[in-house]
């Protein structure tokens, strides 16, 4: 059995939802989630010191497995008083006269571009990490979409790397792979509909219907009550 798995992804790429399911799964298995940069995607992998990545493309492919996932847009960060703000669309020739830098993503190049030094072109997911008031971020229209992908090496491949893969493909644990762990989940199940169904067979409570506290709400008289009896013997006795 396994004892470690470890996911790496770049910034930007968000993996929880995908990487809590994976821990409810396997709860014995040790999983790592490690941060990487754009330039480091490739080696990691073919390393071994990530056994699957998130990445970015462009990534160079060989000896390698990819998955595409998802395209998000590209967006341009500026100052929130430049006067590119004034457009209603921005494309790549409205850049021409501009100051673009190219520095990594991160708080101070943000703060550089807050002061109007320059703007930045970068994933959309990216510009939000570092969001600032001050900063403006609008989407380039004619830019190629920024691409993530699912990647993991073609040698030496990791047991639980299908495993993952049904869980970011929204495999339920019934059709998982692992049948070990389709069993479990199936079994759980099973108990909790059996809890389920035994809780519906329970009567619920209230009063019965034609008993005689139904009778008393209705304002009925209780049989052999002492008004009763006070009543049929006041009759008895006459004028």
């Amino acid at each position: 059995m396994v004892s470690t798995f470890t996911i790496a992804f770049p910034l930007g790429v968000t993996v929880g939802k995908w990487t809590r399911v994976f821990e409810q799964r396997h709860p014995s298995v040790e999983l790592r989630v490690v941060r990487m940069e754009l330039a480091d995607q490739h080696r990691m992998l073919v390393s071994g010191d990530a056994d699957m990545a998130f990445v970015r493309e462009p990534l160079d492919t060989d000896g390698l497995h990819l998955i595409p996932l998802y395209a998000e847009d590209i967006v341009v960060a500026m100052s929130h008083e430049h006067l590119l703000t004034l457009e209603k669309k921005l494309h790549r020739a409205d850049l021409a006269d501009q100051t673009v830098l190219d520095d990594d993503p991160s708080e101070g190049l943000f703060r550089t571009i807050a002061g109007g030094t320059g703007v930045a072109v970068l994933p959309q997911s990216v510009a939000k990490v570092f969001r600032r008031r001050d900063v403006v971020a609008m989407t380039l229209e004619d830019a190629e979409p920024s691409s993530v992908g699912l990647a993991w090496p073609r040698e030496g491949q990791h047991p639980l790397v299908d495993e993952f893969i049904g869980i970011v493909r929204g495999r339920t644990a019934h059709s998982s792979r692992n049948p070990e762990v389709a069993a479990t989940e199936a079994a759980q199940g099973k108990k909790g509909a059996k809890k389920a169904a035994k809780a519906a067979a329970q009567p619920k409570g209230g009063s019965k219907s034609g008993g005689t506290k139904g009778a008393a709400a209705r304002g009925g008289k209780k049989p052999g009550s002492p008004r009763g009896q006070v009543t049929r013997r006041a009759r008895r006795g006459g004028a």
